[in-house]
């Protein structure tokens, strides 16, 4: 489900008298509600349908902005909470499909597949029509007498023979399937191409100085095993982060600045010798073994609600299986 945002909100006189930090707080609160609505209808306990200070608080905002946003009627109380306004020229109120209609997209979907399916098909057969025209002419002209019986017969033995002879014959090569490439072994350039694929920001043009740092960078964290894992967890974090909306699209480094001065505080905490280690659902031990299967688990839920996500619960009985695990070795 969208938030849609009207093309003529920026001139609504609700929207001008209001700060440019107010109007962002808006924007932030109503997707909120909309993603919330979105999963209420799948699960009427995942929202209440209104949102408390807690997420006013987590979306930056403040008590004096969300009563700003309420002064100016975009906003209302609604069951001990918020909710947004939907107005005429400024935003429309979220569509939320029926069961009904999801299955009506799921079968014109099926019926499309097969439709471009039989058109393949149909594709494929008509490139045979060309040797079967030319076959039925052959036959015809046959029908017709045009020849001799015994040219007939003549024709018809030199055509068995061709084939015969074309079957057997080891003179004319057979297709063979191209030959796939072989994997190339992972390098250094290899891992840092797809680590600079997979950031959200911009590289620099290649060979240039920015993206030359960013190779050394690069090289110098990979050259560690542990500092790679934290790496690379790092840029998960940090690109759920953007994708979520808590960082702005203008406000992505280039990617030699974000490994030189900022991905140290998006990644777990290192591992440290100096005091006995207990495992938690976030620590360095259980994102290396769990992270290559994170794909695997919905992140869906509240810790703060009592919900917690499938991936979160994952984390955490690794963390008490390691946490036993340690606990039997220092009784031994």
């Amino acid at each position: 489900m969208w938030f849609i945002i009207d093309d003529q909100m920026a001139d609504d006189r609700r929207i001008r008298r209001l700060p440019l930090a107010t109007v962002g707080l808006w924007v932030k609160l109503c997707v909120i509600h909309s993603k919330g609505v979105s999963m209420q209808a799948k699960d009427p306990a995942a929202y209440p349908g209104h949102f408390d200070k807690l997420d006013l608080k987590d979306a930056g905002g403040t008590m004096k902005q969300l009563q700003q946003l309420i002064d100016s009627g975009l906003m209302e109380e609604h069951d001990g909470g918020w909710r947004p306004v939907y107005a005429e020229g400024i935003c429309r109120e979220p569509r939320v499909l029926t069961e009904e209609q999801r299955e009506a997209r799921r079968k014109a979907g099926s019926k499309g597949g097969r439709r471009k399916a039989a058109n393949q098909k149909a594709k494929q057969t008509s490139g045979d029509l060309p040797e079967k025209s030319q076959a039925n002419e052959e036959q015809n002209s046959s029908e017709t007498g045009s020849k001799p019986s015994s040219k007939l017969l003549e024709d018809s033995q030199a055509k068995t023979w061709h084939k015969t002879d074309t079957d057997t014959d080891t003179d004319i090569p057979s297709p063979t399937p191209p030959a796939g490439k072989p994997k190339q072994p992972a390098t250094p350039e290899s891992g840092f191409d797809h680590f600079a694929e997979a950031y959200p920001g911009s590289v620099g043009a290649k060979g240039r100085k920015t993206e030359a740092e960013a190779r050394a960078l690069y090289a110098a964290i990979a050259g560690n095993p542990v500092e790679l894992t934290r790496l690379q967890t790092a840029l998960r974090r940090y690109k759920h982060a953007v994708n979520d909306g808590q960082i702005r699209t203008g406000h992505i480094p280039r990617l030699n600045t974000w490994l030189r001065d900022q991905w140290e505080t998006w990644a777990p905490e290192p591992i440290t010798p100096t005091y006995q280690h207990k495992h938690t659902w976030n620590c360095e031990h259980v994102h290396q073994l769990m992270d290559p299967h994170e794909d695997e688990y919905d992140h869906t839920g509240s810790l703060r609600k009592g919900k917690p996500s499938e991936w979160w619960k994952a984390c955490q009985a690794c963390a008490e299986e390691l946490n036993q695990q340690q606990t039997s070795k220092e009784k031994q």
